[in-house]
């Protein structure tokens, strides 16, 4: 276990060229810019991400696979939540994974399934 005091403020995803999913989570401890080496006080931070992107068959909602196995590995490990949402990777301005197309409402949708925030704005048309 990572132990108490690591924290994250959600999962971000992203969809390669063939529609799979990848998702991962950045976390941090509780330092911030406190620093001590004298003292054996340094700040960490780390990423949990799916090793290769889910792809969906039929049965399988891929981006929903990719969301919830890294959220439950994140929990098992004492993660916690500071007022999480679901990004997508460099707010859909990825060069190397573009979003598809919905891909707000997309990424909205799961937020709210988890409970979570929406972070993006909602197509109203």
């Amino acid at each position: 276990m990572i132990g108490p005091g690591h924290w994250a403020t959600g999962i971000s995803v992203r969809c390669d060229s063939r529609g799979g999913w990848g998702a991962h989570v950045d976390f941090y401890d509780e330092g911030h810019g406190d620093d001590d080496p004298g003292r054996g006080r340094i700040s960490t931070e780390g990423t949990l991400r799916t090793r290769y992107f889910v792809g969906g068959s039929g049965q399988v909602d891929a981006l929903t696979v990719a969301i919830d196995t890294v959220k439950a590995d994140a929990e098992k490990l004492g993660i916690v939540w500071r007022d999480p949402t679901v990004y997508y990777e460099g707010g859909g301005e990825s060069q190397g994974y573009p979003p598809p197309e919905g891909w707000e409402n997309l990424v909205n949708r799961h937020a709210a399934r988890l409970g979570w925030r929406s972070c993006y704005r909602q197509d109203t048309t």
